[in-house]
């Protein structure tokens, strides 16, 4: 494997990179690469799969250069960081922590100490650094390592924090509390609280916080929940100004309440008034209940919509068509694919995919290095839902170049189910950066193995 090969899969978090260092006697040439992605955010979608610390470490472990890197990322995180920079470099030190570091533990209670100090004289809070969330975050590194007294302790500072600040900048510590009650226990988080208020006005003010931000969530909660969405209600939140451009995304939430609470007379009812309909913005936001429920009229509305030149209409019809099996879709999905709105194609397929089909998807995927995430989330969809002998390929060219884990798994997943899991992509699965792919691998090696032994 050369170095630009290696960092495109280390960056991806596949396990073939973790192989490479763990086999190849020459693994020092990628020393200086693996350094570099420890020290840059590589992650894809932190919300849904995690930071690649925990990968990152296996590198250097495989590198066999622990103690040099540990210095370089300590010297690293004790700077000021994007947050999700800090992310990855805080689960890297946490597990040379838990390895039995003292450096490590050091730094990260450093960091702590750092930020609790900081956080007292800081007037804003920039969404790149997010330091009260990296304050939070290591709240609960804290919790996890040192239990109980250092849920005290940090109660503590933060009430310090809050109180000295007189403000409401740093008073939302949900997650952190609720991590501590799934911890310890809610009756004794709330036991404490009590008795520590008694003794405390800094932590009697910041328990009161927490209690109003709740109530004010909820409160918000609800007002956000419209008690009955009638036909007449949803048009009219359709409705207004054709630049707002936020309405369409609102209307998501209200097109699922609409489709819980009408019935088949309001949505053909709805049709018509789509249809005579003059603005395609418009148009588009009504059209947003039918990703939940059938179209009750002819589909070649929907599919003359697909066609248009509002961006915004198409993806509503299109939404709306997937819902559906028919051979004018699937024509429709090809016309698609073959002008290169790839999106909209493969997402028509995945119900009406053809076996002829697959040789167009090899054509337009196979022939690029870059699988955006829309192309990996549809080839997914479709083969998660049918097996063909003859995907291999396609399955295996998506899993190289998807830059998101959570969808790979499922590609693996479509592998095994196809019977086209190889296994030496087996193997890579069990050093991969997403921790339920690594899960499926061991599942699978195991039922092969236990296969082979009867």
């Amino acid at each position: 494997m050369n170095e630009k090969t290696f960092l495109h899969q280390l960056r991806r978090g596949l396990g073939s990179a973790i192989v490479e260092l763990k086999e190849n006697h020459q693994r020092r040439k990628y020393k200086e690469i693996v350094l570099r992605c420890c020290l840059k955010d590589i992650g894809y979608d932190t919300q849904t799969e995690g930071t690649k610390g925990y990968y990152l470490y296996v590198a250097i472990c495989a590198l066999d250069e622990k103690d040099e890197f540990e210095n370089v990322i300590i010297d690293a995180f004790m700077k000021r960081l994007d947050h999700r920079l800090f992310q990855q470099l805080a689960d890297i030190l946490c597990l040379y922590a838990e390895d039995g570091s003292e450096k490590a533990k050091n730094a990260l209670r450093a960091k702590y100490q750092c930020l609790a100090e900081q956080l007292l004289r800081q007037r804003a809070f920039p969404y790149r650094y997010c330091e009260r969330e990296q304050f939070e975050y290591l709240m609960i590194y804290e919790v996890d390592t040192y239990k109980w007294p250092a849920f005290k302790k940090c109660i503590a500072d933060a009430s310090h924090i809050s109180m000295m600040r007189k403000d409401d900048a740093c008073d939302c510590y949900d997650w952190f509390v609720s991590h501590c009650e799934n911890t310890f226990g809610n009756e004794r988080i709330t036991r404490y609280f009590e008795m520590a208020s008694e003794k405390s006005v800094e932590i009697k003010a910041f328990v009161a916080a927490i209690n109003e931000s709740e109530k004010t969530r909820k409160e918000n909660s609800h007002l956000r929940v419209e008690p009955e969405v009638t036909l007449e209600s949803y048009i009219s939140r359709a409705g207004g100004s054709e630049n707002d451009r936020y309405a369409y995304t609102r209307m998501r939430i209200v097109a699922i309440r609409f489709s819980r609470q009408s019935n088949q007379d309001d949505l053909k009812n709805l049709v018509s008034i789509i249809i005579d309909e003059q603005s395609d913005e418009i148009k588009a936001r009504l059209l947003q209940v039918f990703r939940v429920v059938d179209f009750p009229a002819d589909i070649n509305i929907l599919i003359n919509y697909a066609k248009s030149d509002c961006k915004r209409l198409q993806d509503s019809a299109v939404d709306a068509l997937e819902r559906f099996k028919d051979k004018r879709i699937r024509d429709l999905a090809v016309k698609f694919i073959t002008s290169g709105n790839l999106d909209a194609g493969f997402s028509l397929l995945v119900k009406n995919l053809k076996k002829q089909d697959e040789a167009l998807l090899r054509v337009h995927i196979l022939s690029s290095k870059q699988v955006p995430h829309a192309i990996q989330q549809g080839i997914r969809d479709i083969y998660s839902k049918r097996r063909s002998k003859s995907c291999g390929d396609i399955l295996e060219h998506v899993y190289r170049h998807g830059e998101c884990t959570f969808c790979r798994a499922d590609i693996v997943r479509a592998m095994w189910k196809s019977r086209v899991l190889r296994a030496d992509i087996l193997n890579e699965c069990l050093y991969d950066s997403y921790d339920e792919t690594r899960e499926m691998a061991r599942r699978i090696k195991k039922f092969l193995e236990n296969k082979l032994e009867k």
